[in-house]
C-alpha cells in the first residue's frame, strides 16, 4: 500500500525540490521580443526548462498560443565552459518555430541568438559560455 504523505509534506518536497533547481547553474536565457512580456528575460538551468502559459513554468509566458505545457529546452553540460541545449515542442497547440522557418519544429539543436517562437511569442536564445 502507498504511504499517504500530508499537504504540509507535499509543500516541504516542492521547497527542497525548488532550492535544489535554483542552485543549478545558469546555461543561458530566453529575451522576450514582443508581447505581454517584452523585454522580460528568463534563466534556463541545466536539466530541463518547460516554456507555457501554466504559472509552474521554468518560463511562464502568459500568451492566448501558448499551451500550457508547450515546448522545453534541454542543457546538458558538454564541459565546463559549454552546453548543449536542444529544444523540443511539446505537441503544442500552434507550435513552436525556429528563426524564420515557417514549419513548425519538433526538436532541434540551439545555437546562440537563434529566434524562438512560441504561439506569437518571439525570443531571443542566449548561451552562457
Amino acid at each position: 500500500m502507498a504511504k499517504r504523505t500530508s499537504g504540509a509534506e507535499a509543500a516541504r518536497y516542492i521547497d527542497q525540490e525548488m532550492a535544489r533547481e535554483a542552485e543549478l547553474p545558469i546555461a543561458g536565457w530566453l529575451l522576450v521580443l514582443n508581447g505581454k512580456h517584452k523585454g522580460e528575460d528568463f534563466r534556463l538551468r541545466e536539466g530541463k526548462n518547460v516554456i507555457g502559459s501554466d504559472p509552474g513554468c521554468e518560463v511562464p509566458l502568459t500568451d492566448e498560443y501558448v499551451s500550457q505545457r508547450h515546448a522545453t529546452i534541454t542543457v546538458k553540460r558538454v564541459d565546463a565552459s559549454r552546453g548543449q541545449f536542444r529544444l523540443v515542442d511539446l505537441d503544442s497547440a500552434n507550435g513552436t518555430f525556429l528563426n524564420t522557418s515557417e514549419e513548425p519544429v519538433h526538436a532541434e539543436e540551439l545555437v546562440d541568438n537563434d529566434t524562438i517562437t512560441f504561439g506569437r511569442t518571439r525570443c531571443r536564445f542566449k548561451c552562457v559560455g
